[in-house]
Order: C-alpha cells, then structure tokens, then sequence
C-alpha cells in the first residue's frame, strides 16, 4: 500500500510533468504564431520593397528606357532581393541577378499565372537559382501587362525558423531539470514586472509617451527598464522639441503673406503655404497637384526656365483666377530637397502697389486739370489788365473775374489739405475725439449754408423737426465739414426745392441723412460718387463752384470715425445721403 508521503513525491513529479507538457504546448503554439507573423513580414517586406522598385522605374518603363531599368537592379546583384521585370509576352527584359540570356520565358511561372490586381506570393523552388524562393509577382500600374516580380531565398526564412525551434527544443530538455524553479521564479517574480515593462513600451510605441515605467527595486529588469525609462524620456523630450520646431516652421511658413511654392523637377507642387492656398485654391497642397493647374502660363514658363537658366531674376507676372487681375512679382530659388533639385518660388503681390501707382499718377493728373482751368482764367485776366486799357466797369469785371478763380484755386487747396490732413489722422495712433451732440452740430451746419440756400431758393428742413439729443465721440470740426459738404452738394446740384437734415439713432449708430426731392443721380455713378474729382456732370460742377473732392471728404472723414457714408438716388425723384456714426 502507497504511503501518504510517495503520493506527495509522486505527485510532485506529475504536477512537474504536467507543466512541462503545458508549456512545451504553449511554446510550440507561440513558435507557430511566430513562424506565421516571420513569414507574414517578410511577405510585406517584399511587397513594400516591389512597390518601392515599381515607382523607381516607372519613368524609365514610360520612355523604354530598358537599360536604366537595368541599371536600377544591378543594384540588387549579390543581395538576396532579386527582381525581374516581364513583359507582356512573358520575356524577361531586366533581371538583378542572372543574366537575361539565361533566361527562358516567365509567362508560365506559377506567380506570374496566378497575378491579380493587388499581386500574388508563391513559393517554390527555382530552377534557375536551384534554391527555394518566396516570389511576389505585381502588376505595374498604367502599364499594362507588365508584372515586376521581388524575390527572396526562403533559406535565411528557414534558417531564423529552424534556429527559433532548435532553440526551443534545447530550452525545453534543459528546462526540464530546472522547470519548476524558474517557472516559478519567472512567473512570480520576473513575470509581472516583465508585463509591465512590455506594456509601458508599448503605450509609448503608441504614442502615450507620458507613459511610466515600472522600474523593480532589484532583479534581471531593473536595469533594463532604467534604460527604458531612460530612453522613453529622451525620445518624449527629442519629439517635444521637433513639434516645437516643426510648429514653429510651419507657423512661420503659414504666416508669410508672399505665397511660396515648392517645385520638383516633374512640375509636382511638393509645399506651399496659405497665401497660395489662398492665391491657387486649396487644391493647392493636396499630393500632385502640377504646377501647370494653377492656370498662370507665364508662372509655368518662369517655373520651367529657373530649372536651367544659368542666372535666376525677378520677373513680374500677371495673373487672372477669373476675379481681380494681379501683377506678382515672382523670385526663384534653387534648392536640394531628398537629393533632388527643386524650385522654391516666392510671389509678391504688386497689385496694390500699381493701384497705388495709378492712384497717384491719376491724383496728379486730376490736381493739374482742375489747377490749370482758373490758372488760365487768372493769367488770361491779368493780361488784359496789363496791356488793355480798361475803363472802371471794365477793370471790375476782371477783378470779379480774378477774385472769383483764386476763391476756386484757394477752395481746391484747401480741400486737398483737408482731405491729406484726414488720410494722416487715419493712420495715426491718436484721433483726439472728444464727445459730441450732433443735435447741435447739424443746427450749425445748416445756419453755416442758409445764406446759400437762401440765394437758391431752397428750404432747408429738419426731420424731426426738433432733433433728438444724440451723443458721439469724434471731432467736431470734421463732422460738420461733412454735414455742410453733404448740404452744399445737395443745395448745388439737386435742383430741389427743399433740402431736408433728418437724425435718428438705429442699431447703435447714429445716423445722419440729407434728402433732396430734386433731379436725381443715374445708377452707373452711384459707385463712383465718393471718387475724388468724380463729377456727374462735370462743367455744370465746375460753373457751380465744386472742387470734386467735397464727397470724398465726407467718407474719409466717416472712415475716421470708424463708421460708413452711403448714397441712394432714383432718376426725377431725389437723392439721400445716410452718415452712420458709432454711438
């Protein structure tokens, strides 16, 4: 009869046994899931590495250039990759490692029969190479019927496999006689701090770089999850400071108002920023977009010849997206970009500055038309004052005449100054506005024109009739220069015989109209009325004594003040002028 204690020696034994068998189960299954995932890599080792060759060679194919195609693979000679290129009928045109006279035809090889779309892996034996290969055999895009095979020895495959079980094998017998020591040591010491470690490396492997790392007090781990703990913090701090520079960059790069445009030698727009985004369209930075898209030939033209041309200049550039015409001013650089000689274009944009141009070239010419009409009636008058004898009725007429073109030349100035003064104060710091009842100032405004409008016979009116107290900030001698502007215009120029000043508040704004009932403005100069030396009619404006330059006034003096000048006018029915002021 067995004792209590040989059942206690038995089973220990067993239970030995028993976890051996569990883990020599275990170990073969994990070597089976890694014999799969080893093969399943090199599998997309070779597919990434066919298509990486397929791009390489994609031009060359294009142009039947076979021997390039060759020369690319000679760099495959020797290694254990080999790639063979197979034209439609099945010939071989390029091969890395034997030479394409030793070469039958490849249309009946198992991998090249069994192509689909996405490609297709066999494995077999070569009797070419007399070793086994694992072959990859694709289809070449836009080429039909020529398939790019990748190949790789299955022995270094095999090799790692059979190592891996050698390994095992010898592990297993060795474990047997220390199994249940370790086991236990492993399980309840190593095991948990192992599991640990692994899943701290891999939160960061994903990312999670503030992941912590658990570093044991004592054992086999420490030390390497110090280096670990080590390492994480470096790589968190390495990447902190990329994204930092990398942010900055492309704040830089995104902030620049000049467009820039980043050119390969195949017209592909490798970066650019939001000016040209904002300039071409967002189709802009998306991969491959051409350069020809951005429907500017002479860009494309500028683009092309910087890649040659010997000596790089500024060349300006019109542009028309189908909106407001441009004038860029386009500089190129040269740069190496991967190895690659790029184009790296920045574009300035002249349009305003040859707005300003016309601008002021217009102002000149607009100043010495309206200068020249009463110079030539003032020198006209003193000629005849200094060479005709004159009697006193005579001599009046020609001081009437003299005294009424210098008003007009005095008017003009002072208009130009004016309105020069305003521009200035514009852009200025400091407009020194001080608060205001425009209740009160239009009543002056309109005693300031009442003799005037008593020698046109028009009534001056108030809507309401007793204005509402409105209070602004601003100044007050600007904005009753445009309210008396507004109603000497209307006064000049309506024909109306009532002139009405109304004021109301609406929407936080102040707001000022003088309405006329008289000739009305056509349509096709409402756009225009804020113009400086804009005239609807231009010599019954001039007889009537206007410089052109009393509506401009007015809406640079509301700009100012940080508010708006508007005009609405039907033909034979009247004319409003509506100032809007911030309360």
């Amino acid at each position: 009869m067995m004792k209590h204690r040989d059942l206690i020696f038995l089973a220990f034994p067993l239970s030995v046994l028993v976890l051996v068998i569990v883990a020599v189960g275990l170990l073969f299954h994990q070597f089976r899931a890694f014999e799969n995932a080893y093969i399943q890599d090199a599998q997309e080792t070779l597919r990434q590495d066919a298509h990486f060759v397929a791009r390489v060679i994609d031009d060359d194919l294009r142009s039947g250039d076979q021997k390039a195609i060759q020369e690319h693979f000679s760099f495959f000679t020797g290694k254990p990759l080999r790639f063979t290129l197979i034209a439609p009928d099945g010939k071989v045109v390029a091969e890395s490692d034997v030479p394409l006279a030793n070469l039958a035809n490849h249309g009946d090889r198992p991998e090249v029969q069994a192509i689909d779309a996405d490609g297709d892996f066999e494995t077999r034996y070569s009797t070419t190479m007399n070793a086994w290969f694992l072959y990859y055999a694709m289809p070449l895009e836009d080429h039909d019927g020529w398939i790019l095979r990748a190949s790789l020895p299955t022995a270094a495959v095999d090799a790692a496999i059979d190592q891996v079980r050698m390994t095992v094998i010898l592990a297993l017998c060795a474990g047997l006689i220390v199994a249940v020591a370790l086991f236990l040591y492993l399980f309840f010491r190593v095991r948990p701090h192992f599991n640990a470690l692994q899943s701290s490396a891999v939160a960061i492997a994903r990312g999670h770089l503030d992941t912590p790392i658990d570093v044991p007090r004592n054992g086999p781990l420490r030390e390497l999850a110090k280096a670990i703990a080590v390492m994480g913090r470096q790589l968190r701090n390495r990447i902190d400071e990329l994204r930092r520079e990398r942010d900055d960059f492309d704040t830089l790069f995104n902030t620049l108002r000049e467009p820039l445009l980043l050119v390969a030698p195949n017209g592909n727009i490798l970066r650019s920023n939001r000016a040209a985004a904002d300039l071409f369209g967002e189709a802009v930075a998306t991969p491959g977009f051409r350069i020809e898209r951005t429907a500017c030939p002479e860009l494309i033209a500028y683009v092309r010849g910087a890649f040659t041309e010997p000596t790089l200049h500024g060349r300006e550039i019109p542009f028309d997206d189908g909106g407001t015409p441009r004038a860029l001013l386009a500089h190129a650089v040269r740069m190496e970009r991967e190895g690659t000689l790029c184009i790296l274009v920045l574009l300035t944009d002249l349009t305003d500055l040859r707005r300003l141009e016309s601008f002021r070239s217009d102002f000149v010419a607009n100043v010495s038309h309206e200068i020249k009409t009463p110079l030539a009636a003032i020198l006209s008058t003193v000629e005849t004052l200094s060479e005709i004898p004159l009697d006193d009725n005579g001599r009046k007429h020609c001081l009437d005449i003299l005294s009424r073109q210098a008003r007009r030349l005095n008017d003009l100035v002072q208009d130009i100054l004016s309105l020069a003064a305003i521009e200035r104060r514009q852009t200025s710091g400091t407009k020194d506005f001080t608060e205001i009842r425009l209740d009160s100032l239009a009543t002056d405004a309109i005693a300031l024109v009442q003799d005037d409008a008593d020698r046109a016979g028009v009534k001056l009116l108030t809507e309401p009739a007793a204005l509402p107290a409105v209070t602004v900030r601003g100044d007050a001698h600007l904005l009753e220069q445009s309210l008396v502007n507004l109603l000497s215009n209307a006064l000049r120029h309506s024909g109306s015989p009532t002139v009405t000043l109304g004021l109301q508040v609406e929407d936080g704004h102040a707001v000022i109209t003088v309405a006329d009932q008289g000739c009305g403005i056509a349509t096709e100069h409402l756009s225009r009325l804020f113009e400086r030396f804009y005239r609807v009619h231009q010599d019954r404006s001039r007889e009537k004594g206007g410089t052109g330059l009393g509506l401009a006034i007015v809406k640079h003096i509301a700009l100012l003040h940080h508010g708006s000048v508007e005009v609405h006018s039907t033909l034979g029915e009247g004319t409003v002028f509506t100032l809007r002021l911030p309360l």
